[in-house]
């Protein structure tokens, strides 16, 4: 074969949508010599997991996160909603790519670079079914401080450092931690009071960081919350069309330290039900939570054995345990979209059903078939969703 693999490999486009317990992907070799080949890249294609996992936890925030902004306000800015945290959460430089592009399928921002180094090697030349040597709108972040700057001259020296910031930034989002020392003296002081006229005056955001629950509010919702209200009273506001109160535009929140979906839910929905906005939050930012803290059960992978043929006779190969949860599927099947629903949910069914095949070839004998652009991977995320995400 030339040290080519004899292997056909169908897989479905990438970024679709895929309901647990169907088919995303089979393999299956070429040559019957070689009929080991399927076992031996086993381990290697089954490491989808991964970004498939990540791109699912990513696209249920989103979908949480748009209800909220739609009920309580507008989603104009929802693809900057979560912001990618995870580079240092994660066990390596690779994950940190891999996991991190398969967030940027959803969202726009991103501190974790590797993932935009990965898109624009591998996901350029295809956008569009053309070469281009232009690849923009990969992701976007901004200036943001960390502790490691507030810090830096002392307790004394933080109100300081701020004025400092805000003369070197004077447009655009600026985003400062704002609890190294006391988060209430930073809001209702340092921002409240020493610089209230110069946040004003600045063309552009200035978002406060909190970055740790205090004793007084001990859980980042009622940290938020007060927060919110804080600003509210210090910057004004207004109430929108659906009666929700949105805060001054030049001051917005972001919560970004342990944060999972549930305690996002948990913020938005606090904030609702004392009728602010979501926009008030400039974004949620996941570290670990989103990059790390998945494995290979959270979304059930495997990968089985379902059809051999021997001697020119086809055998259907399945397990069946007594946990029927672990019985995995038999025969040569296909992917396809079920008729008669309401969205668009893609079913498996035997490879004898007429419908068309929604799986791809990818990989035949060497050569690689569909491939994706960054561009049509976010397109494919978009068009098709489960019944849940319809509002």
């Amino acid at each position: 074969h030339c040290g080519r693999l004899p292997l056909e490999i169908k897989a479905v486009p990438e970024g679709c949508l895929v309901p647990e317990n169907n088919v995303m992907m089979t393999v299956e070799n070429t040559d019957p010599k070689c009929a080991w080949l399927t076992n031996a890249v086993e381990s290697l294609l089954t490491h989808v997991w991964y970004p498939s996992t990540v791109a699912t936890l990513s696209h249920n925030v989103k979908g949480m996160i748009r209800r909220y902004l739609r009920k309580t306000g507008s989603d104009a800015g929802l693809n900057f909603m979560l912001h990618d945290f995870g580079y240092r959460g994660v066990s390596s430089d690779e994950s940190a790519a891999i996991g991190g592009a398969a967030h940027l399928i959803n969202f726009m921002g991103t501190d974790t670079l590797p993932a935009m180094l990965l898109l624009q090697d591998h996901y350029k030349v295809w956008d569009s079914d053309a070469y281009s040597d232009t690849f923009k709108d990969i992701a976007y972040s901004v200036p943001a401080t960390e502790h490691s700057i507030m810090t830096s001259c002392g307790q004394e020296g933080e109100a300081q450092l701020v004025s400092q910031l805000i003369k070197d930034h004077p447009n655009g989002i600026l985003s400062v931690v704002a609890d190294s020392y006391d988060i209430y003296h930073f809001v209702s002081v340092i921002m409240g009071v020493y610089y209230k006229d110069r946040i004003l005056a600045r063309d552009g955001v200035f978002v406060v960081r909190p970055d740790s629950v205090t004793p007084t509010h001990t859980t980042p919702e009622t940290q938020v919350l007060w927060i919110v209200n804080t600003l509210f009273s210090i910057f004004g506001g207004t109430t929108n069309d659906k009666g929700y109160t949105v805060i001054n535009p030049k001051v917005r929140v972001l919560w970004g330290d342990g944060i999972d979906p549930e305690g996002i839910e948990k913020i938005l929905a606090l904030l609702e039900t004392h009728k602010f906005a979501a926009e008030n939050m400039a974004c949620f930012g996941m570290g670990g939570g989103l990059l790390q803290k998945v494995n290979r059960d959270t979304q059930r992978f495997a990968f089985k054995c379902s059809y051999q043929e021997r001697d020119g006779v086809g055998y259907d190969i399945w397990k069946q345990p007594l946990d029927k949860s672990k019985a995995s599927k038999k025969g040569k099947m296909k992917l396809v979209l079920q008729e008669g629903s309401h969205a668009n949910v893609l079913v498996t069914v035997p490879i004898e059903d007429p419908r068309q095949d929604f799986m791809r070839t990818v990989f035949l004998n060497g050569e690689l078939g569909a491939r994706y652009g960054l561009t049509q991977v976010r397109t494919n995320a978009n068009e098709i969703y489960p019944p849940y995400e319809n509002i």
